[in-house]
């Protein structure tokens, strides 16, 4: 908080100084008792599933056999598919196709992309190691030079690190910068084939990663709660509620650090938290204030998250200040900096997120902390790029090499997919490439069962290979480790 942006209460909407007295010696809500809708405890409710679904371990997988075999009786899938698709829980993305981000269309390309399954055998069996390589041949068939800028995408989020490709041209490394595409507002994950071709088709998602994040010089209201203290019980959960009344058309309230939320259809709210034990650190708490700012509050101190119960001794220091929206991300991210390999990409991003919030009418509640682990950990498109010159009537090989996480079911689920996992291709999807050829290989996939085939492998050789018809938009792969 700076001199710039911190302001007095008794500056804000005309809160005196009586108020911020009450802050300090809390009391209960003033006049009739509201008819409280509770929010709290069903909101913690979805947060403990979300985090069950999203950071459940890797499991399964078996290791040993020889050669590639086909099977034909493929098992069936643990939920609806679309045709010669398999729905997995957990879809790790499809290996998608280079792209020109800046330059003409339509330039004439090849492509051959082969899954190495080495990894998996040096690993015991996990076909979380299996390497992919993305080769791409761009021909120009001008009389001149061309330089362009090329993307190449896969599905990653800010959190990841081994998901992400490095590039060369021509054989050699190149530097290449990252441009990360939004996810679905809400959606913390892509589920199959169906979203990443929702998300991308149009390529108004790579455009708009392009652009640069908005300013929101949109100024808000912030009460920040600080030096909470309750009396020391080994009894419940000693909560303090912070409760007043607002016009909900002219004001939205966002929280950070807040537990409860307790609402009618009056206006009438009380924002809650619980208050850490002595000598345990205190986090950061606001409410945001969007619009008008009440003029009266009242806190009190409660037994637990139910505020059923008073307690007394209960207590915390507010102050207010100004600032922006966009000085608002900017600090809530700053908050976990040291866990965020890509701060300001993490920036940009709850700038984005702000925005959307703000253009939804319905967001008149968000917790800031689920939009910060959405950016943080939501599955999205990223192009790395990169600037390359094609020599007249010459070609230029653009690779791609990246380790690729499978499709699969976990372990505990017991579905029909059990030890069954996913590869898919998109052959076009995104790219304004004129692909006259696409070529799947298969390299040391000693061990690896085909129970799907969607690209039509045969044997060349040591390796199995596929060249994809014409029409082909995706294609997909189910494999088993042989035991």
């Amino acid at each position: 908080m700076t001199a710039r942006t911190e302001r007095l209460f008794s500056a804000i909407g005309g809160v005196s100084d009586h108020l911020i007295e009450e802050a300090l010696h809390p009391q209960e809500t003033r006049g009739r008792k509201p008819r409280w809708v509770r929010w709290g405890a069903l909101a913690a409710a979805l947060v403990l599933v979300v985090g069950v679904v999203r950071y459940f371990p890797r499991m399964g997988g078996n290791a040993g056999g020889t050669g590639v075999n086909m099977d034909s009786s493929a098992s069936a899938p643990a939920a609806p598919a679309a045709p010669g698709e398999t729905a997995f829980m957990s879809y790790g993305g499809p290996v998608l196709p280079l792209t020109v981000v800046d330059g003409p269309e339509g330039l004439p390309a090849q492509r051959t992309v082969t899954w190495d399954f080495a990894g998996a055998a040096e690993s015991g069996g996990s076909l979380y190691q299996v390497t992919v390589t993305d080769t791409t041949v761009l021909r120009n068939e001008g009389p001149r030079e061309l330089t362009v800028t090329v993307g190449y995408p896969v599905t990653a989020s800010l959190q990841d690190e081994k998901a992400l490709p490095s590039l060369a041209v021509n054989g050699r490394e190149a530097e290449g910068e990252l441009l990360w595409g939004e996810p679905s507002y809400g959606e913390y994950r892509l589920d199959g084939w169906a979203d990443i071709k929702t998300l991308m088709e149009g390529g108004s998602l790579l455009e708009e990663a392009q652009q640069p994040a908005p300013a929101l010089e949109q100024v808000v209201t912030v009460w920040e709660f600080t030096d909470s203290v309750a009396p020391d019980t080994d009894k419940g959960a000693p909560t303090l509620g912070v409760s007043f009344t607002i016009d909900e058309e002219k004001t939205w309230v966002w929280t950070w650090g807040f537990n409860g939320l307790d609402a009618d259809e009056e206006g009438h709210r009380r924002y809650s938290y619980f208050v850490p034990r002595q000598g345990w650190r205190d986090s950061r708490r606001f409410l945001v204030f969007l619009g008008e700012v009440p003029r009266e509050y009242a806190m009190a101190g409660y037994v637990d998250g139910g505020c059923d119960q008073l307690l007394d001794g209960v207590s915390a220091r507010v102050t207010a200040f100004t600032t922006t929206l966009g000085e608002l991300a900017d600090q809530l991210a700053e908050e976990g900096r040291e866990e965020y390999l890509r701060l300001e990409a993490m920036k940009d991003g709850l700038r984005r997120g702000l925005d959307q919030a703000v253009s939804r009418a319905e967001d008149w509640f968000l917790m800031l902390e689920d939009l910060v682990s959405q950016t943080f950990t939501a599955t999205r498109v990223v192009w790395t790029t990169a600037e390359v010159t094609i020599p007249a009537g010459g070609r230029l090989e653009i690779t791609a090499r990246f380790r690729k996480e499978a499709s699969y079911d976990f372990a505990c689920a017991r579905t029909e997919n059990q030890g069954l996992y996913g590869f898919d291709l998109g052959t076009r999807l995104g790219s304004n490439l004129a692909f006259d050829s696409i070529t799947a290989r298969l390299e040391n996939a000693g061990g690896i069962r085909l129970v799907r085939d969607g690209f039509g492998f045969r044997p060349v050789g040591d390796n199995w290979e596929a060249t994809l018809p014409p029409e082909a938009d995706h294609c997909e792969m189910v494999v088993r480790m042989e035991g």
